[in-house]
């Protein structure tokens, strides 16, 4: 391929805090070093890990505003019910995008099955930044099946990259939003290696679910629970030091400041206190029992 590799710019650790109902995270956005990778504003991996009968912990109902989620499950599986009447259950390999807008309640919860026994669980949720002046838009929701997420494969099958949003070559990800969100979820077995025409984002991080992973020719091993920075540029190389899984989220940096109050994410102190206001009068409406 006859690019511009991307470089890599400087590598950090996620760090460990609790979330929903009191399941352990790895937050990787934001970080001190940076607020955002272009428009996610938000990455926390959950998992991998086993849960014993009875102790598997969701994230029952609540809010957001300003923002959009979105949820890739990689193992395990979940209930997403919301305050606009959508119910719907998610699968390994599945993904499901919400648009909160002016306001929505969600309740992420496992499955009757996943509690009553147990199982392996594993994901990522990811947020994405809404654009100045469309704060307030409606609120949608999209579940996608995994069958509807195209695939590259390289190496002698050895690498298998699912594209969820954005471009590569002529794939589109089926995520479409503002602020050209691009994410690849990418599995790679153990000195396979793969360069990806991933030339479009503007902003450009890897995320390390598990295993190790190097870019193009540098030595510097980018472990799991870790995101690196990578430079502008026409193309990316990965190479898997073990078995790894990946994740790339990209795309256009923030067009203005944002202020966080837990779940709601706006540009103004008057934005925060409306979307509080609202939340608390029942604007953003109820999950149904």
């Amino acid at each position: 391929m006859n690019s511009n590799k991307r470089q890599l710019i400087s590598i950090h650790d996620a760090f460990r805090t609790l979330e929903g109902d009191g399941f352990e995270v790895r937050r990787a956005i934001p970080s001190n070093a940076y607020e955002a990778i272009g428009p996610f504003i938000f990455l926390d991996q959950f998992g991998p890990i086993d849960v014993r009968p009875g102790e598997a912990k969701g994230a029952s109902a609540h809010p957001h505003a300003g923002i959009e989620t979105l949820t890739l499950l990689l193992e395990g599986s979940q209930t997403h019910k919301d305050s606009l009447g959508n119910v719907s259950s998610m699968r390994p390999g599945e993904v499901q995008w919400m648009r909160a807008g002016r306001g929505v309640v969600h309740d992420e919860s496992p499955d009757e099955q996943l509690r009553r026994e147990g199982g392996h669980v594993h994901g990522v949720q990811l947020w994405i930044n809404m654009p100045k002046g469309s704060k307030h838009a409606e609120p949608a929701y999209r579940h996608v099946k995994a069958s509807e997420i195209p695939t590259v494969t390289a190496d002698e099958g050895r690498v298998v990259a699912r594209l969820v949003a954005g471009s590569l070559g002529d794939l589109r990800g089926p995520i479409t939003t503002s602020g050209a969100p691009f994410v690849v979820h990418a599995s790679l077995k153990a000195g396979a290696c793969v360069e990806l025409p991933a030339g479009s984002p503007a902003e450009l991080g890897i995320y390390v679910m598990g295993g190790a992973a190097r870019i193009g020719g540098d030595d510097r091993r980018i472990e799991a629970c870790q995101l690196a920075r990578l430079t502008a540029g026409d193309s990316l190389e990965i190479v898997a030091a073990e078995d790894s899984e990946v994740l790339l989220v990209g795309g256009d940096p923030l067009d203005a400041p944002i202020l966080r109050h837990g779940p709601f994410v706006m540009n103004s102190i008057d934005e925060l206190e409306r979307a509080v206001r609202d939340y608390h009068a029942g604007r953003m409406g109820q999950v149904p029992a």
